[in-house]
């Protein structure tokens, strides 16, 4: 029995080097690896930024950049992987065959993270939301900060991040699209002169075009949209910028209270 036991830890001693020279060279290939997957996002990045300064790309074109290196990372993290298994003398070949055999089996499982992936997918190639747009998603509402193969990650206007998986994005409300219409509602309290009211907010929104040299037209009164037992509800409306619209809805507001005060009108 003693010389069993010998006669293992001398084949486990003679193996040992071998081992452990394995081991360096697969711990190796991940550090160069990783190394190697900074040092390629670092060039896609710069690559991306001297070609949209030539090119002046969109929000579509960063859209584009990130899931490219989404994509990037996957595949190196990927290949990392297989080799330092190569390296320690695990047979990829069969290693891959099984993954293939068994493909139909993990589809079930994987399923949602596939449906994620090609949702993902087709949100870029349809261009209904780029990185920078301020949105409303599967029920939460802030701007893209990023679009990966996977998710894509909102921030809300209290700071809140929100991951949300592709495949739960069925509907897009875009608010960041071309353009938006800054829309202001002013009340009128009952018992005055309504059409002074509406003469005197027409007058005030005719000076906002100077103020605001962001807009092209004056603001549009269009009139009283709703009543109830208190007052009416005068609607003001004007096309803007998408960066200007809620700075141009507070310059209506104060210049139509202000008008409306001034000539002894309460709202």
């Amino acid at each position: 029995m003693f010389k069993t036991l010998t006669d293992t830890f001398e084949k486990w001693w003679a193996k040992t080097p071998a081992f452990l020279f394995s081991l360096l060279e697969a711990a190796l290939i991940v550090v160069l690896g990783i190394l190697l997957v900074r040092l390629g996002r670092r060039l896609i990045r710069k690559a991306y930024a001297s070609y949209s300064r030539k090119r002046s790309l969109n929000t579509r074109g960063e859209t584009v950049q990130k899931l490219f290196l989404s994509l990037f990372n996957t595949v190196m993290y990927f290949t990392i992987v297989l080799s330092a298994l190569s390296v320690l003398g695990v047979d990829v070949g069969a290693l891959l065959a099984l993954a293939g055999f068994s493909g139909f089996a993990l589809a079930f499982g994987c399923q949602t993270l596939i449906k994620d992936v090609i949702s993902g997918m087709f949100l870029w190639i349809e261009g209904s939301c780029n990185v920078g747009d301020v949105v409303t998603v599967a029920g939460q509402t802030g701007r893209i900060e990023n679009v990966e193969l996977r998710s894509t990650t909102l921030r809300a206007a209290n700071g809140a991040v929100y991951v949300i998986p592709n495949g739960e994005i069925r509907t897009v409300v875009n608010m960041t699209s071309d353009y938006r219409c800054a829309v202001v509602d002013i009340t009128v309290g009952h018992g005055q002169d309504y059409s002074s009211a509406l003469n005197v907010l027409k007058e005030a929104m005719s000076r906002v075009n100077e103020e605001c040299d962001y807009i092209e037209e004056d603001p549009v009164v269009d009139g009283y949209i709703s009543m109830d037992r208190g007052a009416a509800t005068c609607r003001i409306e004007c096309r803007c910028s998408v960066d200007k619209c809620w700075e141009l809805e507070r310059v209506i507001r104060l210049r139509a209270l202000q008008a409306l005060e001034k000539a002894g009108i309460k709202p």
